[in-house]
């Protein structure tokens, strides 16, 4: 999208405000969502979200202007976040404490594999067919996704209060309680969740440290995924080559995330996550002197080494520290604020931009060194 927009001679402000519009809409009606899926369940948001955001991708084809490049992300923006709401609540609640950071780094391998793929492919294909028909083959992975999950069959089965399973259809002993409540039927105390505000969640010191780390850490992945292609271009650097520099990083949180299940087993969550942060500072102090393909190669393997230990790390603080009947709200509530982030932050970049990138690479190296100082007093606080 951000060398769509360079292509019809957009600023670097109008791109930021091309990008900010993925994350508008959910900013303001994800924690909505998430009680919305507490009540009734994933099945039906994941369909419906399916098709909004495979007719977000098709709109750039079918209409190869500069309104359709500005609605078209807030169609695959509110479709994403949705799903992806969705898959957290599954992997999250379908999981014991034991399995859980096992299971959020395995989700976490699929993002990495489909960044890689994503943004290598777009590159080539901008080299070889432009841009308008690269939208149309990046919409036929959405139709392929619609498909396989519109072919499976899930139970239809109900979770007691007392948590057994009632079953009149199916004998299926690989039924669990897990997949039965979470994709078939809402929990029976469901009604209650939307009564309770959702700042409620704030009051908790761990929560309160995590959803600052969440809005860093994403202000530190989408800087890059925003910021590096636009970097890249006044570097000098092909779209193919852009694209490279995307899927290294993505490459490099699918190599942390491979060993991470393992990693996980011998250091906790916290150690990890302020690690990243850590990572961040120092990669975006050195970004303004990347001057070629080998340094930004070089920069975006290290981030992505980095920020690749993050989000499944986050995801198990959160399932361990919200209360278990608003899962889905605190995973709303945690991805309105990394849409928040998304929204404003290229809108902020684009402008800055204009005074040159080291200003926001740097200010956003300060900000890492701030959320790791206020996680460490926080703590030292509640203790």
């Amino acid at each position: 999208m951000s060398l769509t927009g360079l292509s019809v001679n957009a600023s670097t402000f109008t791109i930021g405000m091309m990008l900010s519009l993925y994350s508008l809409l959910p900013m303001f009606v994800l924690v909505s969502a998430g009680r919305w899926v507490d009540q009734i369940g994933v099945r039906k948001p994941i369909v419906w979200s399916m098709i909004l955001a495979t007719f977000g991708i098709a709109l750039p084809f079918l209409i190869f202007d500069m309104g359709s490049l500005f609605l078209a992300p807030v169609c695959i923006g509110l479709g994403f976040m949705t799903v992806l709401l969705c898959i957290q609540r599954v992997a999250g609640l379908a999981s014991d404490s034991q399995e859980r950071k096992s299971n959020f780094s395995q989700m976490a391998l699929a993002f990495s594999i489909s960044g890689f793929i994503g943004p290598t492919m777009a590159g080539l294909l901008i080299d070889s067919v432009g841009h308008r028909y690269t939208f149309a083959v990046m919409g036929v992975f959405m139709l392929a996704a619609m498909y396989f999950f519109w072919t499976q069959s899930y139970p239809d089965v109900t979770a007691t209060q007392t948590g057994s399973i009632d079953e009149p259809d199916s004998q299926d002993p690989s039924i669990t309680i897990e997949s039965a409540t979470l994709i078939a039927e809402p929990p029976r105390n469901a009604s209650s969740v939307a009564k309770r505000p959702v700042l409620e969640l704030m009051k908790d010191p761990e929560l309160l440290r995590l959803y600052v780390c969440v809005t860093l850490i994403c202000a530190a992945w989408d800087i890059h995924q925003f910021l590096v292609p636009i970097y890249g271009a006044q570097q000098g650097l092909s779209a193919s080559k852009i694209g490279l520099v995307l899927g290294t990083f993505s490459l490099a949180t699918f190599i942390v995330r491979l060993i991470l299940p393992f990693a996980s087993r011998y250091v906790r969550e916290w150690p990890l996550i302020l690690g990243a942060m850590a990572v961040a500072l120092v990669v975006y102090f050195a970004y303004p002197w990347a001057s070629n393909l080998s340094q930004m190669l070089a920069l975006a393997f290290m981030l992505g080494l980095g920020l690749g230990v993050a989000q499944p790390m986050v995801m198990s603080v959160m399932y361990r520290a919200a209360p278990a009947d608003r899962i889905g709200e605190a995973t709303g509530l945690r991805l309105t604020l990394v849409n928040a982030s998304q929204t404003f932050l290229p809108m902020m970049g684009g402008a800055f931009g204009a005074l040159g990138f080291a200003s926001v690479f740097w200010a956003l190296a300060v900000f890492m060194a701030g959320g790791i100082g206020f996680v460490f007093w926080s703590r030292r606080r509640n203790r």
